[in-house]
C-alpha cells in the first residue's frame, strides 16, 4: 500500500519509473494519490507530476498541473522550463509560453531579492583552540536547510560545519551553483565572515558538496580562492564533470593543487560514473592524491552509510 511508503521510498519508485518509459503512469498515479501527504514536497511534487503527464503526452493535464502550482504560489525559471527535455512537447503551445511568462516574473522578483546564506550547524562540543571548518554545498535545484541531513555528522568528528546556500535561484527554495565565478565569489564572503565569528584551524579547511555543489567544490579547490586542504565531491554533476578537459587550464595555470587532497563518493549506478572515474585518475596523474568511493546500488544519491564515508574522508584529507 503506498500510503504506508515514505516520501523518500516513493522517491525513489519514482527515480525507477522515470527510466522506463512504461512506467511512467505508474509514477504518475504514486505521486498524484500521495500529493496530499506531503506537504513540504509540494514543489516537486507539481513538477514531477507535470513533467510526467507532458512525457505520458497528456498535454492539456500538464498545464493544468502547472496552473495549480502557480496558484498556490510556486515557480520556476523560464531557463528550466525551455530546457527541461521532459517538456519538449510543451514548447510551441501558447497556454505553456503563457505559464512560462508568469513563472519568469516570479522568478525575476525573486532573483533580484536573493542572497547567499550560510547555516552553520552546532559548533562540536569539544573545546579546542581553533576547530576545522567544513564548508558543504547543497546540489542544484536544493536548499542549504534540506542539505543537513547528509552533513551534520562532522559536527560529531569535531568539525565547524556550515552549510553554504548559493544566491542563484532557480525555483522556489531551489538554488543553483551554475555561474561558478559568482558562485567562488560569495563562498570566499562566506569563508572571510566564518574566520571573523570564529576560532578557525586555516590548515584544515575542506569543502564538500553534492552533485553540481560537487563540481562547485572541486572547482573551488583547485582555483585556489580560499586555502582549502581539499574536496569531497559526492555524485559530482555539471559541464566541468560532462568534460573532464575543461578542468586542464586549472590545473596547468597554478600548481599548487598538488599540496590538497581529493575524496570522490559516486554511485555504481550514477550516469556520471565512467567521467569521475577518469577526473580522479587524471588528478591523480597530474599530481593530486585523491581517493574514490563507488557505492554500490546507488544512483544519484547519497549511499546509506554516508555518516562513515563523510568521516573516512575528512581523516584522508587531513592526513
Amino acid at each position: 500500500m503506498s500510503e504506508n511508503l515514505s516520501f523518500d521510498e516513493i522517491a525513489e519508485k519514482c527515480m525507477q519509473y522515470f527510466e522506463n518509459e512504461e512506467k511512467f503512469q505508474d509514477a504518475y498515479d504514486l505521486l498524484t494519490e500521495n500529493a496530499e501527504r506531503f506537504p513540504n514536497q509540494s514543489m516537486l511534487i507539481y513538477n514531477w507530476r507535470y513533467c510526467l503527464a507532458a512525457l505520458l503526452n497528456k498535454p492539456d493535464l500538464a498545464i493544468e498541473i502547472m496552473q495549480g502550482a502557480f496558484d498556490v504560489g510556486f515557480w520556476w525559471s523560464k531557463e528550466y522550463l525551455r530546457s527541461d527535455d521532459d517538456l519538449k512537447m510543451l514548447q510551441d503551445l501558447p497556454a505553456f509560453n503563457q505559464l512560462v511568462d508568469k513563472f519568469e516574473k516570479r522568478y525575476q522578483a525573486a532573483q533580484a531579492s536573493s542572497k547567499p546564506l550560510s547555516l552553520p550547524l552546532p559548533a562540536p562540543t569539544q573545546k579546542a583552540d581553533s576547530l576545522p571548518l567544513l564548508l558543504a554545498l547543497h546540489g542544484n535545484t536544493q536548499n542549504a536547510k534540506n542539505s543537513a541531513e547528509f552533513w551534520e555528522s562532522a559536527v560529531e568528528e569535531s568539525w565547524l560545519t556550515v552549510l553554504l546556500q548559493s544566491s542563484q535561484i532557480a525555483g522556489q527554495d531551489a538554488y543553483v551553483w551554475d555561474d561558478l565565478e559568482l558562485g567562488g565569489k560569495e563562498i570566499k564572503d562566506h569563508y572571510d565572515h566564518l574566520r571573523k565569528a570564529y576560532s578557525i584551524d586555516t590548515k584544515k579547511v575542506v569543502i564538500g558538496g553534492f552533485s553540481k555543489g560537487g563540481e562547485m567544490a572541486i572547482w573551488q579547490t583547485l582555483m585556489n580562492i580560499i586555502p582549502l586542504s581539499g574536496f569531497i565531491a559526492v555524485n559530482p554533476g555539471g559541464p566541468f564533470v560532462a568534460d573532464i578537459q575543461k578542468w586542464l587550464p586549472l590545473i596547468e595555470n597554478d600548481k599548487s593543487f598538488i599540496d590538497k587532497r581529493g575524496f570522490f563518493v559516486i554511485g555504481e549506478n550514477d550516469q556520471n560514473l565512467e567521467n569521475v572515474k577518469a577526473l580522479h585518475e587524471l588528478l591523480v596523474s597530474k599530481g593530486m592524491n585523491c581517493q574514490i568511493v563507488i557505492s554500490a546500488n546507488i544512483a544519484h544519491d547519497f549511499p546509506e552509510d554516508f555518516n562513515q564515508v563523510l568521516a573516512k574522508a575528512l581523516k584522508f584529507i587531513q592526513k
